[in-house]
């Protein structure tokens, strides 16, 4: 029976979203870039990831 396919990491996402935007973000003359679909959708979940893990250490502060 074949290993069932595991998702990344949150850290495994975050480090190749973050090779992504480095390498897109190196073309200094543009003024724009353009992310994917995909790409966007991943940049969203960091985000919104990082911000529930604040949010509960934040709470857990109190």
């Amino acid at each position: 029976m074949a290993d069932p396919q595991q998702m990344p990491s949150a850290l495994q996402v975050a480090r190749a979203m973050t090779q992504v935007l480095r390498t897109k973000l190196a073309v200094y003359g543009a003024e724009e870039i353009t992310l994917t679909r995909e790409e966007a959708a991943l940049c969203l979940g960091l985000a919104e990831g990082i911000s529930e893990h604040l949010e509960l250490e934040e709470g857990g502060a109190r």
